[in-house]
Formats: structure tokens, sequence, C-alpha cells
């Protein structure tokens, strides 16, 4: 006996068409499966649950027994209203404050106001022949200015004519004269102390 064979042939087409059946036909399966398997799981938390309600249901709740709760009850004693003492606030009794003792007048001694003594002016005659130079102007009327300017503070105060050696007159202004040099110089440092800055004042012999 002689079986015949015959050939099938598909095209590509006609492949990749089967093979996506294949696919779609497992994703199906695999999406039921799911389902099922979601339902079951939901079937046994459900079973679960019910059994520890029922279990919880039925339970027994232990109740003590009467007798012995109404001995506990009567074992104390009732405090009445009347048995409890009353406290009354203590009263402490605020004494005055000890007046202070008047304290005994303090003879206070002033002591007498110190008197400075300053050192004597050196005293300037006309016979000296030491002076102090303090200005030299070109006119007569400006040194006569100044002159007065210290006769004013108590300073014996002369205008000196031109020197024949001048090349321009200048009148100077001399305050003196002092028997010494000692004493010119002592009048010296106390106009310069007087003076905001250096004045230039020398001592010149006659």
């Amino acid at each position: 006996m002689v079986r015949d064979y015959r050939e099938v042939q598909v095209s590509s087409t006609a492949l990749v068409v089967i093979i996506l059946g294949i696919i779609l036909l497992g994703a199906v399966i695999f999406f039921i499966g799911v389902q099922v398997g979601k339902k079951q799981a939901d079937l046994v938390v459900r079973t679960m649950t019910a059994q520890k309600a029922e279990e919880t249901v039925s339970a027994p709740v232990a109740v003590p027994p009467a007798e012995e709760t109404t001995a506990a009850v009567s074992s104390q004693p009732a405090e009445t209203s009347a048995g409890a003492p009353v406290r009354t606030p203590t009263q402490t009794a605020v004494q005055p404050a000890d007046q202070p003792a008047s304290k005994p007048a303090s003879s206070t001694t002033t002591s007498p106001p110190k008197t400075t003594t300053t050192a004597p002016r050196p005293v300037a005659t006309a016979s000296g022949t030491f002076f102090i130079q303090v200005g030299a102007f070109n006119d007569r009327p400006s040194a006569r200015l100044e002159a007065e300017k210290y006769r004013k503070q108590g300073y014996t105060a002369v205008v000196k004519e031109p020197f024949a050696r001048d090349r321009k007159p200048l009148y100077r202004v001399w305050l003196g004269g002092y028997k010494t040099r000692e004493e010119a110089q002592k009048a010296l440092s106390e106009l310069v102390s007087r003076s905001a800055r250096n004045p230039g004042f020398f001592i010149v012999q006659q």
C-alpha cells in the first residue's frame, strides 16, 4: 500500500498571522488565569475572616461572681463628711518691721580753701638794660598800637626809633627794661606760655 504525501506551503504572511494568533491566545489564557487566581484569593480571605469572627463571638466572657464583688465593696469603710477633720488656715501675725535707729549727725569739717601763690612778675624799670622785643613795624602808628596793647596787660612798653643800620625804617616794640637777664628771661617765659603759638620774641640788651 502506497501512501501519498502532500507538501503544504505556507507563505510568510500566513506564518506571521499564525504566530500572532498564538501569542494573543497565550495572553488571553494568562489574563483569565490571573482573574481566577484573584477570585480564589479573595474567597480564601473572606473565609478566614468569617472563621475569626465566629470564634470571637463564640468565646465565653468571664463574669466575676456577684458575691465577691459585693464583699469587696462592703470591705471598704465608708467615710462620712462628719468624721473628716476640718482644717482651719493658720494665721501668722505680721510683726511690724523694726524702725532703724536714728543715726547721730556726723560732724563735717570743712578744710580751708587752698591758695596758690604765683611768683611775682619781674619789675621793669627805665634804668634797666635788658628788653624783650615783641614786634617790629614799618610805621609808627602800628607800633604804638602794639605797645598800647601790652601796656594794658601791665607791661612797660616803649617804641624804639629806627636804627641807623636799618635798610628800611623799623619801629620796634620793646618791653622792659629789666636789670638782669634772668628777670628778662622770666618775663619772656611768661609771655610765651600765654601765647598759643611760638611768637618769636627775644631778649635784647641796650
